[in-house]
């Protein structure tokens, strides 16, 4: 832990200024400061000559020219053509040739214009790449914390307390802590006028959390026991109509609002990927978050085991974690894993929001008793418990009660009892303690009118004492003027390994879920082959005139299968492992950039099986076109690619799966429309000719059209559909695909899926949780 006066921390990234520097830089360098060269001239003027009649030349056509060709043979013709009038001295020319062909020796024009083409095209797409991440990486990176004038304080009135590592956490003024509270505070908002701000917590509410010691929050249903503990973290979700305000200690020192606590957060649902064993998922977060402190593979397998014996999981180390549909541990077991993965770190707190929730008895009893040895140890323990029973009751220490709102007790379990008893609400020997306190400060509802009042006078009663007995209590002195503390927790902003292991590690549990997952490999399997032969069975095409027809709807069909099948598993599956993600994001755990690129290629390899099966099947089925069984495969696999990549960037952009699923009928009925059959291209709306020109299904059957179509020849017998059609080539020209090539199909699906990328990408990037900050409370 160091302290700073700046106000201007975190990771320093180079601004733009520095990066159009540098650009500068390269670009003098490459035109060596227009040094003059033999013949009068200089690279630059040359240069000038070159792009002058590249320009001159280089028009767009709709003839077979490929649109790329404008950045590869143009090109290369115009330096060839400027070299022989005489317009490049021979210095500059051997250096062009040295770029563009890799050496300067002669060689035939033909072979120079192709290695031109091959290097431009490779130039270009890594330099469009580069262009079109950099925004995007520069966006996902983490700024500077700007924090001026937290609370309305000047600069040289709060003090940063930055912990730069997890080591950090224990020891120094982050080994023993004690977190206080008080006068939190939370309104929402009503956007209608005549309507109330509701209040979620009252402003009343103050306490504290001791090392070694288990503060439970407890409340009836409603109270506000977790929004007070998300609240005291500092993790209340960013909302407009929100305002929370209260004070927040640790150590006895004031913090600022934005300030964010080292602590590890257990969520009352906590979610893993479900083929992944206990250990495995140890040792893939321990990698992630320990890597740069524990060198050695042995020091982080010793980490493992240790969290394993402590957390008590031993015996289910290597049963997979499961979830609600593949069985796997336990509830308790999945709540001690949980606990297990935020204590990597060592973290000096620890919040558990409901960790009881949904266990039998006995289970809760094991989760809140490893709570207990915790906090033996020395941690500070803040947990909210809902009707816990009397054994698990006893196990804490302290206890804060909430009653709509607002603040009715503070102060130790053991004597809660008789604080109750001195206000005159007495419990019966045969009655709990835990039970008798909830139903003090239980509003009676649906009841007779008497009872209503009663029980609401007990509430009023109970609450205006606890005030009162809270403030002599608990005290954090009235001089709110000295310097603030500012928490700078870089353990839970910052990656703890760098992005290659990252992107090691997010591969390698991509393709393990995903080939673990043997009941969604076959339901794909099962599918192909049930696709295939239903399609084989239908369609044995011949080369009369009747087969044309049902070739474009055989191949039509094939490809609206095959979006709609990736498309829809894609959009059911990755909201879930977005829940899960996005957590792991908001820890900082890795960066958006490996985990995508990880992502998308780990799915690659089994599109390309489902393909195959799909192809070998289908294609001597159907009898298509002998010779073309590669192009085949390989375009149906870019589609799938495509397809999935659509259905990434729905799933990245939508908040849960319910509203991604609702998006997908209309994007597959808008790209069966414009799919280039349906509707003549010159009859489309002005406003809707984009989306033809991105349009799955569109470039999916044109490509599977021009590799079945291109070279056949049809008879003149069998049913006619209108004049007599020789070649295949004539068949497409019915449907506008004449002049079209496989390259010009294969560039535009490519465009698809690197846009659906990088806007899925964006959509992770832009997307990350934002909090709360708490203000000052009212005077």
């Amino acid at each position: 832990m160091r302290t700073s006066n700046s106000r201007s921390t975190g990771r320093w990234h180079p601004s733009p200024p520095l990066i159009l520097v540098g650009i500068a830089l390269i670009s003098l360098y490459a035109n060596q400061s227009s040094r003059p060269h033999p013949g009068g001239t200089t690279v630059f003027a040359s240069a000038q000559n070159v792009a002058g009649k590249f320009a001159t030349r280089a028009k767009l056509t709709t003839t077979k020219k490929k649109k790329w060709s404008f950045w590869g043979n143009r090109r290369g013709e115009a330096i060839t053509d400027a070299a022989r009038d005489g317009e490049l001295n021979d210095s500059l020319w051997r250096r062009l040739r040295r770029f563009f062909y890799g050496d300067d020796s002669s060689s035939s024009w033909e072979w120079d214009l192709f290695l031109a083409e091959s290097r431009m095209i490779f130039v270009s797409v890594i330099a469009s790449v580069l262009c079109a991440f950099f925004p995007l990486i520069w966006c996902s990176m983490p700024g500077k914390e700007i924090s001026a004038g937290h609370d309305g304080r000047e600069e040289g009135e709060v003090e940063d307390l930055v912990c730069d590592n997890p080591e950090q956490l224990k020891a120094g003024f982050f080994q023993s802590v004690e977190v206080g509270f008080e006068d939190v505070g939370m309104v929402l908002k009503q956007t209608k006028k005549d309507r109330a701000d509701r209040v979620i917590l009252d402003g009343s509410i103050r306490g504290r959390a001791r090392p070694g010691r288990m503060l439970a929050i407890m409340g009836p249903s409603g109270s506000g026991k977790s929004t007070l503990l998300h609240a005291i973290a500092g993790n209340v979700k960013h909302d407009k109509k929100i305002s929370l305000y209260g004070r927040r200690y640790i150590n006895n020192e004031t913090l600022t609002g934005d300030s964010r606590i080292p602590l590890a957060f257990i969520e009352q649902e906590v979610t893993f990927f479900p083929h992944m064993t206990v250990k495995e998922t140890l040792d893939f977060q321990v990698e992630l978050k320990m890597g740069a402190v524990l060198k050695t593979k042995e020091e982080r397998d010793a980490l493992v085991q240790d969290l394993i014996d402590q957390l008590r999981l031993t015996k289910s180390a290597n049963t997979i974690v499961g979830n609600a549909k593949v069985r796997g541990l336990s509830g308790g077991e999945r709540k001690r894993l949980s606990i297990a993965c935020e204590m990597i770190s060592s973290p000096p707190i620890i919040f558990l929001d409901e960790p009881t929730s949904g266990l039998d008895s006995y289970q809760a009893a094991q989760v809140i008793e490893t709570l207990r040895r915790l906090a033996d140890q020395g941690k500070t323990i803040v947990s909210v418990i809902h009707q816990p029973s009397q054994h698990v009751f006893q196990l804490f220490d302290d206890l804060l009660l909430l009653s709509e709102g607002r603040l009715m007790y503070f102060g130790e379990v053991s004597k809660v009892r008789s604080y109750m008893s001195d206000l005159g609400y007495e419990c019966e020997s045969e009655v709990g303690t835990a039970e008798h306190i909830l139903d003090c400060v239980s509003r009676v509802v649906g009841a007779d009118a008497e009872a209503e009042r009663l029980s609401e006078k007990r509430i009023e009663v109970i609450a205006s004492q606890a005030i009162k007995h809270t403030r002599e209590l608990v005290a954090f002195g009235e001089d709110h003027t000295k310097k603030m503390k500012h928490i700078i927790d870089k353990t839970s902003t910052h990656p703890g390994t760098n992005v290659f292991r990252q992107f090691r590690l997010l591969l390698g549990r991509s393709a393990q879920e995903l080939f673990r997952g043997k009941a969604a490999i076959m339901i794909k399997i099962v599918q192909q082959v049930s696709l295939g032969v239903i399609y084989g069975g239908i369609y044995s095409l011949g080369n009369n005139q009747a087969s044309i027809m049902d070739r474009f709807g055989l191949l039509s069909l094939i490809i609206i299968g095959a979006t709609n099948m990736a498309m829809a598993g894609t959009i059911r599956s990755f909201p879930k492992e977005k829940a899960i993600v996005s957590g792991e994001l908001a820890a900082s755990m890795y960066r958006t950039g490996p985990y995508f690129i990880a992502k998308a290629l780990s799915e690659i390899p089994l599109i390309g099986f489902c393909n195959a099966i799909f192809g070998a099947i289908i294609y001597p089925l159907a009898n298509l076109q002998k010779g073309r069984l590669k192009n085949f495969l390989g375009l149906t696999s870019l589609h799938s690619i495509a397809a999935e990549s659509f259905g990434l960037l729905i799933g990245s952009v939508a908040p849960n799966s319910d509203v991604a699923l609702a998006l997908f009928p209309p994007v597959i009925v808008l790209n069966i429309i414009f799919d280039g059959k349906n509707i003549a291209e010159e009859s489309i709306p002005w406003a809707l000719r984009w989306i033809s020109k991105i349009g799955l299904v569109k470039w999916g059957f044109t490509g599977l059209a021009l590799n079945e179509f291109q070279g056949l020849e049809f008879e003149s017998s069998g049913p006619f559909r209108g004049p007599v059609t020789k070649t295949g080539e004539q068949a497409l020209a019915r449907f506008g695909m004449d002049g079209k090539t496989l390259d010009s199909v294969v560039w535009a699906q490519s465009k698809i899926v690197v846009c659906c990328w990088m806007l899925s990408f964006m959509g992770l990037s832009l997307t990350r949780q934002k909090f709360v900050v708490m203000s000052n409370p009212p005077e």
